[in-house]
């Protein structure tokens, strides 16, 4: 099964967006129904330009057999695993794993969720895989004797935290520490500025003087 899905380039107004521009490929697998396999193949989704927003995505359907295992996978409590193989124009192979409790994407009638988190330079960091819980369960949809993945791609923009600029922070700290070793160093701070913690105390001796030794009041003529 083929279909489009859009993909959102930003998903704020004020998020960068990606510096870097080329095709985007991710290979998924799963761990059912693989035989002797630790995992097998689910499908692909393709991009031929990561600017553009749009992906191909194909996956297989679900049979009887990947049904009956992911039912037993849920009696225990087990995660359904999906490891995605992510591949681009200036990148090797990266590998990400994500799982999710098989009993909840049963329930979720096999809908899930896949995002792909990428750094301005086009750099692939994460691929996650997830389902959204329903207020009720609901019945799987059943075609021709086969079970279709409901899937739902977006690219999500990671931007970068600003670095502060060390190096640059040490340099100033330099050139002060050598200015001030040279003599070269004016501080052009106000009067106040520079002799407060002496005149704050003597201001303070003062006001405590006034109030101790009040004025003596002037007597009355007679």
């Amino acid at each position: 099964m083929k279909y489009f899905c859009l993909i959102f380039v930003c998903l704020f107004k004020n998020l960068v967006c990606l510096d870097y521009d080329g095709w985007l490929n991710i290979k998924l697998e799963h761990n059912i129904n693989c035989k002797n396999e630790k995992f097998c193949s689910r499908g692909n989704i393709s991009l031929k330009s990561i600017r553009a927003g749009t992906a191909i995505i194909s996956q297989i359907s679900f049979t009887k057999d990947h049904i009956d295992e992911l039912k037993e996978i849920a009696d225990l409590d087990g995660l359904y695993s999906v490891r995605s193989l992510v591949t681009s124009a200036d990148s090797k192979e990266t590998e990400f794993l994500s799982s999710v409790k098989a009993k909840l994407f049963l329930e979720n009638r096999l809908s899930d969720v896949i995002s792909s988190w990428i750094l301005p330079n086009g750099e692939v960091i994460a691929v996650t895989f997830q389902v959204n819980n329903l207020s009720q369960n609901q019945s799987l949809q059943y075609h021709k004797g086969e079970y279709p993945i409901n899937s739902n791609f977006y690219v999500r923009h990671v931007d970068l935290a600003p670095v502060p600029d060390t190096a640059s922070y040490i340099q100033k700290l330099d050139r002060e520490r050598e200015a001030r070793e040279k003599g070269d160093l004016k501080d052009n701070r106000s009067f106040l500025a520079k002799y407060w913690m002496y005149i704050v105390p003597i201001a303070i001796f003062v006001m405590i003087s006034g109030v101790t030794n009040p004025e003596p009041a002037p007597q009355a003529s007679r």
